[in-house]
């Protein structure tokens, strides 16, 4: 009988320790995990020095027209923290595939020419041997420009001279304009992978002095414009040199089919994101010196030359010219609409003659 008692007193305390035991691993891992967690946020790993695996970087392909009145500017910083704040010491920047022209470039393009229902004879661009027009005879105010190497084009409908297209119009609402545009690049096989999970935004347009300016409400409207933008890449914006996204598609309300895309713009430059160099950054302040002094480049120009900036960040810029790397630049953001870029990698890594 003292046999069974012993067996249970020993059982007992066996359980009981190993309880404890379990009880103690957890807690213990649990406070070694909080002290990692506190050393690695008090004492940051250093991140790994740049590598500048491409070499010297070519200078990025700003629009030309649109830079030459920022040195007439004068700038006043009002941002959140009060001064320009610093970036991170280096970024990636992403090699950028390009295709070759090849002997079928010209037989692709008028084979996509015939789907969108334009004649397939080639009329060349005497300012670009890349670029050909072709015409829709059906509809004379309707034409077509292809980039044979790039595969870019841009599609438009001459609407200043045809009076009636807006007569009786039915603008189509922004959803509705949204579901057209991107069932109109899936069909024809031009959404790109990469670009899912990127901004689309919706405008209305109004017919003012053969222009079209933007309104606040479909009841307002002409036309309706869809632009695509790419997605955030590693948490980092992506901009472009015009204003709207590289792909875009202005409807309008007309039924007719040659009549309902006015305008129908893609750029599309592939990025490989496995192909990556890390690259030192100025700092903020060198970037608003540089833009300051007239450096820079001005996208969007406000009423007067005084200029307030209220946000500054970092982004990649996707040129509308084709570029060998996707490389970061700094933001400026004011008042009226004011929003200039200044390239961000540091100057000794970047090839002015390029």
């Amino acid at each position: 009988m003292s046999s069974l008692t012993e067996t249970a007193y020993y059982t007992r305390r066996t359980i009981n320790w190993t309880i404890i035991a379990v009880v103690g691993y957890i807690i213990l891992r649990m406070f070694w995990g909080i002290l990692i967690n506190v050393y690695v946020t008090v004492f940051p790993p250093k991140a790994p020095p740049p590598n500048h695996a491409f070499g010297t970087l070519p200078t990025l392909k700003f629009p030309a027209s649109a830079a030459s009145p920022s040195g007439q500017l004068v700038y006043q910083l009002q941002t959140i923290q009060g001064s320009v704040p610093d970036a991170s010491p280096s970024a990636n920047v992403y090699f950028m595939p390009k295709t070759g022209s090849n002997l079928l470039a010209l037989s692709t393009a008028q084979t996509f020419a015939k789907r969108l229902g334009f004649d397939i004879t080639p009329i060349s661009d005497p300012s670009n041997n890349n670029v050909y027009r072709f015409d829709d005879p059906t509809a004379p105010l309707r034409h077509l420009w292809y980039d044979v190497v790039s595969t870019n084009f841009i599609i438009r409908y001459d609407f200043q001279q045809d009076a009636g297209l807006f007569l009786n119009n039915v603008v189509p609402t922004a959803g509705a304009a949204q579901s057209e545009a991107k069932n109109l690049l899936q069909t024809y096989g031009l959404y790109p992978a990469d670009f899912a999970g990127g901004d689309v935004t919706v405008t209305f347009y109004k017919v003012s002095a053969n222009n079209l300016v933007p309104v606040s409400s479909q009841s307002q409207a002409d036309a309706v414009r869809v632009d695509f933008y790419r997605p955030y890449i590693a948490s980092t914006p992506v901009v472009t040199g015009v204003t709207g996204g590289p792909i875009s598609i202005i409807f309008s309300g007309s039924q007719n089919s040659k009549k309902r895309v006015l305008q129908f713009s893609y750029t599309y430059w592939p990025v490989d994101y496995q192909t990556i160099a890390t690259y030192p950054l100025k700092t903020g302040t060198q970037a608003w010196q540089e833009l300051e002094s007239g450096g820079g480049y001005v996208l969007h120009y406000p009423k007067g030359l005084l200029i307030t900036v209220r946000n500054v960040y970092l982004a990649y810029y996707d040129s509308l010219d084709p570029q060998t790397y996707l490389q970061p630049v700094f933001v400026f953001e004011g008042d009226d609409g004011f929003m200039a870029y200044v390239p961000a990698v540091s100057p000794e890594y970047v090839d002015s003659t390029r």
